[in-house]
């Protein structure tokens, strides 16, 4: 990969996009000790805990129309989750989970939240918490990676597929030890960006409070929106969460 592309793209991270800009704070610019790619993938695929769970507020902006929901989630890396959606009431509007297949299964949902959109929320679940770089190495087709170090941090981007299937993920990490500033997916086009902000310590653990997660609905899945994500409450668990949390009826 030409080396100029790659340290432009981590010029771009850096600034956290100038088109479109977030009222939080952002890590300041810092770089990160020398970093292989094997390294930079480990520092970005570990920057959750192996099992917690959290409250969150979210905030989704389709366009016109805001909805405000109250998460409770529970995590066992790798890829198993438990979700539940509330109203800032307190009345439930879904509960989902996966076991680890990468699909998701209904615990009880009110008739509001299809199908459709029930898997719209565990994508963008996967997303944030439990996308990982390294599983490239397993990906179908072609892929690779590589990585930066600059002044601003250490950018890392995977790709796999080829032809008209190719899709790259960049990451920026930032300072020492490193932390995940922002993430990037495209196919050319832009599918999605993850920007973290207002990085704060709960129980020894540093992680952002607001996570901002752009979708440009350039996927078949759904129109473009934004999600903004405040985490009010963040537990690590010492041990993984019993099976039966994640399991759900068909």
């Amino acid at each position: 990969m030409n080396r100029l592309v790659l340290l432009t793209t981590i010029c771009v991270l850096a600034l956290g996009g100038c088109a479109e800009t977030d009222p939080y704070k952002r890590l300041d610019a810092a770089p990160t000790p020398r970093l292989t790619v094997e390294q930079a993938i480990a520092a970005y695929d570990s920057r959750w805990p192996q099992q917690f769970k959290a409250v969150h507020t979210v905030t989704l902006d389709f366009g016109p129309v805001t909805r405000t929901l109250v998460g409770y989630l529970i995590v066992q890396q790798p890829g198993r989750f438990r979700l539940q959606g509330m109203t800032e009431q307190g009345i439930t509007l879904f509960d989902i989970a996966d076991d680890g297949t990468g699909r998701s299964r209904v615990v009880s949902t009110v008739e509001e939240f299809d199908m459709r959109i029930l898997e719209q929320i565990s994508d963008v679940t996967r997303r944030i918490f439990m996308h990982r770089m390294g599983d490239h190495r397993n990906a179908a087709g072609p892929a690779s990676a590589w990585v930066e170090s600059g002044p601003a941090g250490t950018g890392i981007r995977v790709r796999t597929g080829s032809g008209e299937n190719v899709l790259f993920r960049t990451a920026l990490l930032v300072g020492d030890p490193p932390r995940v500033d922002s993430l990037r997916a495209s196919t050319g086009p832009e599918l999605y960006r993850i920007d973290c902000y207002d990085w704060k310590t709960f129980a020894d653990i540093s992680v952002p409070s607001t996570i901002v997660l752009r979708d440009r609905g350039v996927s078949p899945k759904g129109p473009p929106y934004k999600l903004t994500m405040q985490i009010t409450e963040f537990t690590v668990r010492d041990r993984p969460w019993p099976d039966r949390v994640f399991e759900a009826k068909e």
